[in-house]
């Protein structure tokens, strides 16, 4: 079986999951959301859900502690039981779906949420508990039924409070987190993950906790705004490959 991974597949997978991983510690959001529609090409919906999530999480779990003592807890506590909810709910359907309507559906959101950032919308609604526990909802709906993960939602969102830019970037890549390990711990719990997406995921994990390194060292180096409109554009074009294969 471990000979099996070692292919192309694989391959590929580590450099998407470098790529990846270094857009999300940079930009501080944005990878997850690339590399799930990549590696469904590779390995279908579900696998790559679940390929990304193990990855994802692995690869920032030694940045939590900082990410803890800066979050805005009266934000992302109850945006995460909204997460809890709809992400469990949600992927029944993930697991269940024709393979082509979840990429119609992850190709039309990641085409609407560039959009969204190129346009830089800016949330002007309430905030507190509700809206905060109504934005979990809505991303734990669309990352559990079309297992895309939905940070753009919590980007607008948490963009608009008035927080400094390090209480954002932690909110925002804290609740990813959270959204990545809800998810797993519900491809876990329907037995959706395959032998070898594990095997695969413990050769790509390693990359993903080395983007997360060289992310962080751009950070502190090197201005972000460039990189942000270049990962637009890469959306957009993943966003309408997803169509016109799947509608082909």
């Amino acid at each position: 079986m471990l000979i099996e991974v070692m292919d192309l597949t694989l391959l590929v997978g580590i450099m998407l999951a470098l790529g990846a991983a270094v857009m999300t510690a940079y930009a501080g959001f944005g990878g997850a959301l690339v590399m799930v529609p990549l590696f469904t090409f590779l390995v279908g919906p579900v696998q790559a859900v679940a390929i990304m999530t193990i990855c994802s999480v692995v690869a920032l779990l030694h940045v939590l502690p900082s990410l803890v003592r800066t979050v805005r807890w009266s934000e992302v506590v109850p945006l995460f039981f909204g997460i809890l909810l709809a992400a469990s709910v949600g992927s029944q359907f993930l697991v269940a779906a024709d393979p082509a309507s979840i990429r119609l559906g992850m190709g039309i959101f990641i085409l609407v949420s560039a959009t969204v950032l190129m346009l830089d919308f800016k949330y002007s609604g309430p905030r507190g508990t509700l809206p905060s526990l109504g934005v979990g909802a809505l991303t734990g709906g669309i990352m559990g039924g079309f297992g895309v993960p939905a940070g753009p939602v919590m980007v607008v969102y948490y963009l608009a409070a008035n927080e400094s830019a390090a209480v954002q970037r932690a909110n925002i890549m804290l609740s990813v987190w959270l959204l990545l390990s809800v998810m797993l711990i519900n491809l876990l719990a329907r037995d959706a993950i395959e032998t070898v997406t594990f095997l695969r995921a413990i050769f790509i994990a390693p990359a993903s906790v080395l983007g997360v390194l060289l992310g962080q060292y751009l950070f502190r180096r090197a201005p972000v705004s460039w990189f942000k409109r270049c990962a637009h554009w890469l959306l957009i074009g993943i966003g309408a490959s997803l169509l016109v294969t799947t509608v082909t």
